[in-house]
């Protein structure tokens, strides 16, 4: 049988390194067991010299430089990329982007006659206000975006919360909701790379290790973690923090920690791109913090609980809807003493970690495989979905010219 052609669309692709991104490769990586997948993408700064070497087709499309070492797509003034497109014979294109290639992607599924999924990955509002400062070009940008989620044929996101960012966006349509997963798998060596962290950092020994993954944004809680720790401090816990992850605000975090008198308690390992060495840090853990409210959905706390770690999260947030308090996570008000207090406790009564890491690995891991389970299926039902609309549009067309000719007839 002829694999399904399927085209993913992402705004940023390798040698970038964000949630989208590891969401994008993940899905192209499991698709392409099942699936003929070609993913397209911006070109990379020449300067940087990086080539595609994955298991599934690349295709990218001119670009120009965008904030914070990104690169912004612009597809339409690319005639080879375009033809790549137009001949590539997809049966269906989802796009993982609103922006430059998104709104491509619509104008190529009206040419191919295909349908279009478009998938919500983050809280636009929030990024516009972060970056213009501006409620008025905020909502313009927003209006911008929202025209390709109410031109696509099928709209998801990642989480129900986000689910109801979409309505607030104004998207009344029909959402369906695909939750993230994790590559990752509890590795067979695990006491070894422990070990591996410990030696490198001298935590032999250390009690209440806690440890943030991610890009190093101020806007994913950072501030409010040092501030948590700097409380810790002053009631005389023993603790580590380790922050893993690389990003334009890291020397300000440094900085922060160093204001708070905290650099002792706190560990900067800058970026890790070895995923095994990642593993590492997951494991010699004993908490995951996570208290972004920008996130739409926390890819970091499913990979936590791939390793049997539970995550403290914010009450109420995206990240936390599959957390049950006290169950298989925490969570806590947006309050640096109330997390203070919850992290005093669990100082306190360490056992607690292993009980509730187990539970979050039983009821939130969930891998890159089950997820691709559930998109292929739901690429078979846009596709019908999308050719019944088409049949029932070419018999209202035939219907329409019927009755012309019978009136023109009549006269």
């Amino acid at each position: 049988m002829e694999k399904l052609k399927v085209l993913e669309l992402v705004d940023s692709f390798y040698p970038r390194i964000d949630g989208a991104i590891n969401v994008v490769k993940n899905y192209c990586v499991q698709l392409n067991k099942v699936t003929d997948c070609t993913l397209a993408a911006p070109k990379a700064a020449k300067k940087e010299g990086y080539v595609d070497n994955e298991v599934f087709k690349v295709i990218r499309c001119a670009s120009t430089i965008a904030p914070e070492g990104y690169r912004l797509a612009q597809p339409d003034f690319d005639a080879k990329f375009i033809e790549q497109i137009e001949n590539g014979g997809y049966k269906l294109i989802h796009s993982h982007t609103p922006f430059n290639l998104g709104k491509f992607a619509i104008k190529m599924g009206k040419k191919l006659k295909v349908p279009v999924i478009v998938t919500l990955h983050t809280k636009y509002y929030d990024d516009f206000l972060r970056s213009t400062k501006s409620k008025v070009l905020s909502t313009l940008y927003l209006k911008y975006v929202m025209g390709v989620y109410k031109k696509a044929d099928s709209v998801w996101t990642v989480t129900n919360a986000s689910k109801e960012i979409l309505r607030s966006y104004g998207y009344k349509g029909k959402v369906e909701v695909v939750r993230n997963g994790t590559d990752f798998v509890y590795p067979t060596n695990a006491k070894e790379l422990i070990e591996k962290v410990n030696k490198e950092h001298n935590l032999h020994g250390q009690k209440n290790v806690f440890l943030f993954v991610g890009r190093m944004a101020m806007y994913k809680g950072l501030k409010f973690i040092c501030n948590v720790l700097k409380i810790l401090k002053d009631k005389n816990k023993d603790f580590k923090m380790l922050f893993v992850g690389g990003g334009f605000d890291l020397d300000e975090l440094k900085n922060y920690a160093q204001k708070l008198d905290i650099t002792d308690k706190c560990i900067f390992t800058g970026e890790i791109k070895d995923r095994a060495l990642l593993q590492a840090y997951y494991l010699r853990s004993d908490l995951f913090f996570f208290p972004s409210t920008f996130d739409t959905s926390g890819i970091v706390t499913i990979e936590a609980a791939a390793h049997k770690k539970a995550s403290i999260l914010i009450e109420g947030s995206c990240s936390a809807e599959m957390t049950v308090n006290g169950e298989n996570g925490f969570t806590c008000p947006e309050d640096e003493n109330a997390f203070a207090d919850k992290l005093t406790y669990l100082c306190d009564n360490p056992q607690i970690y292993k009980e509730v890491g187990e539970n979050a690995y039983k009821t939130i891991y969930r891998t890159w495989d089950d997820v691709v389970k559930e998109v292929v299926e739901k690429y078979g039902q846009v596709i019908k979905a999308y050719e019944r609309k088409q049949k029932a549009r070419e018999r209202a067309k035939r219907l329409y010219k019927l009755k012309k000719q019978q009136k023109r007839k009549a006269i």
